[in-house]
C-alpha cells in the first residue's frame, strides 16, 4: 500500500539545497553517453581521461573569470 501523505515529511528547503549543489555534476554526467569510440579499453580510457581533462580546464577558465 502506498502511504498517501508521504510528502508531509519532506524537507523541502533542504531538497532545493542538495539539487543545487547536484545539478553542476549531474548535468556532465548525464550527458556523457554509455558507448565508446573506439575498439579496447586502453584507447577509451585515455580518450575519457582527455575528455575528463578538456572539460576541467573549460570549467576552470570559467571559474577564474568569475
Amino acid at each position: 500500500a502506498v502511504k498517501r501523505n508521504n510528502m508531509q515529511d519532506k524537507n523541502f528547503d533542504l531538497d532545493k539545497y542538495y539539487t543545487k549543489i547536484r545539478a553542476p555534476f549531474e548535468r556532465v554526467f548525464s550527458q556523457d553517453n554509455k558507448r565508446v569510440r573506439y575498439i579496447g579499453i586502453v584507447k577509451n580510457q585515455f580518450f575519457e581521461f582527455m575528455k575528463a581533462i578538456c572539460f576541467n580546464l573549460k570549467r576552470l577558465t570559467v571559474l577564474t573569470v568569475s
